[in-house]
C-alpha cells in the first residue's frame, strides 16, 4: 500500500470533530453520532434504542467500509455525480463483490489514528473486525 495514501489518512483521522447532536436529523427510537473531518473522511454511527448500534459507516478517500445488523461487513467506493448521465448516477456507494483487503487496511489506520473516544473506538472495531 502507498505510504502516502497512509499518511493521508491518518492526518485526516486526526482531525476528525463531532458534530453537535442537535444538527443531526432526528428520528423517534434512533440517534445518531457523526465524527467529520476533511476531505469526505467522516464516522457515521447510527443507534436504534431497542437492538443498541445498528449501523456504523466510515468514509475517506473516495471509499467505505459499512457494517450494518441486517448486511454484516461491506465496503465499496464513492462515484460522484455525472452530469453527462443525471437521471442515473446520483452519486452513490458502489458495493465491493467482497470487503476489499486494502479498504480494511486504510480503515485500520484511521482507526488507529482518530480523534474520537476509546470507547467509541472500540465498538467501531469490534464490529468492523479490526481489533
Amino acid at each position: 500500500m502507498h505510504e502516502l495514501l497512509r499518511k493521508s489518512v491518518a492526518d485526516k483521522a486526526a482531525r476528525l470533530r463531532e458534530v453537535r447532536k442537535d444538527l443531526l436529523r432526528q428520528e423517534p427510537g434512533a440517534t445518531q453520532r457523526w465524527f467529520q473531518g476533511p476531505d469526505g473522511c467522516d464516522l457515521f454511527l447510527w443507534y436504534d434504542e431497542r437492538e443498541g448500534l445498528s449501523q456504523i459507516q466510515l468514509t475517506f478517500e473516495r471509499r467505505a467500509v459499512e457494517w450494518s445488523l441486517r448486511e454484516g461487513l461491506r465496503t465499496g467506493r464513492l462515484v460522484a455525480f455525472n452530469p453527462l448521465r443525471p437521471l442515473n448516477d446520483q452519486g452513490k456507494l458502489e458495493l465491493d463483490p467482497w470487503p476489499s483487503r486494502e479498504t480494511m487496511e486504510l480503515a485500520r489506520v484511521l482507526l488507529e489514528n482518530a480523534a474520537v473516544d476509546e470507547l467509541t473506538l472500540a465498538l467501531v472495531r469490534k464490529h468492523l473486525g479490526l481489533r
